[in-house]
């Protein structure tokens, strides 16, 4: 997306390789600049405090439903809902590669219960853990789940720990990022992906690249009227 004027600063739920960090560039461009931030509310602080043009937070999960962080940040912010993006999410389930692994990015070691039985943990955002209950309880019921802020947090925990010891749930985008191993794809309930919204936050008429459509239940944050 072309923009009109200097590339505006984007908040958005970080750290790189975030689902926001996706949805951030599919609708400002690769030439924005990007503000990663620790929590949902803080990307709501930065653009109230003007230290960011634009904020970026997911609202709403086709699978899970509302982000309920989100919507109680928007009940008491003087923050207007610009825009929407919609996102295809495929979970992946990530891994450190092993020193001797050639193929370690890309080789798919699911269906190894000796290999799955090591892992003592699996860390991710609460958004990702929801949709992968299920997957999670059948192949790994002995891991401690760890919820942390982002799943990029998560792909960086991972980094931290031992070989073997722990899994992320992240996007493919992580493991490029970071470098890990994807053990398997598609990880999400039901296999195929499932669809998150995201919403672009901007204190007053700042201007955007271009209008977005509002979804009708949110149409009350939006602009001059407040709920």
């Amino acid at each position: 997306m072309t923009l009109t004027s200097t590339a505006p600063r984007i908040a958005f739920l970080g750290p790189l390789g975030t689902y926001s960090h996706q949805a951030t560039t599919d609708f400002f461009g690769n030439d924005c600049k990007l503000a990663p931030q620790e929590r949902i509310i803080d990307v709501f602080s930065k653009v109230a405090s003007t230290s960011a043009s634009f904020g970026v937070v997911p609202i709403e999960n086709s699978s899970i439903g509302i982000v309920h962080e989100t919507m109680q940040a928007l009940r008491t912010t003087e923050l207007s809902v610009r825009g929407m993006i919609g996102l295809k999410v495929g979970h992946a389930l990530l891994s450190r590669p092993f020193a001797n692994d050639e193929d370690s990015k890309s080789r798919n070691l699911s269906g190894d219960e000796e290999k799955r039985k090591r892992y003592k943990r699996v860390y991710s955002h609460e958004q990702g853990i929801g949709q992968c209950v299920s997957y999670l309880q059948t192949n790994y019921p002995r891991a401690q789940i760890i919820p942390v802020n982002s799943t990029a947090l998560a792909a960086q925990k991972v980094l931290q720990d031992p070989p073997e010891e722990s899994l992320a749930i992240c996007s493919i985008k992580c493991a490029e990022v970071y470098g890990l191993r994807v053990v398997d794809r598609d990880i999400q309930d039901g296999g195929s992906a499932n669809t998150t919204r995201f919403i672009v936050l901007s204190l007053g008429s700042t201007p955007l690249p271009e209008p977005y459509p509002i979804a009708p239940h949110l149409r009350g944050y939006t602009g001059d009227a407040k709920p």
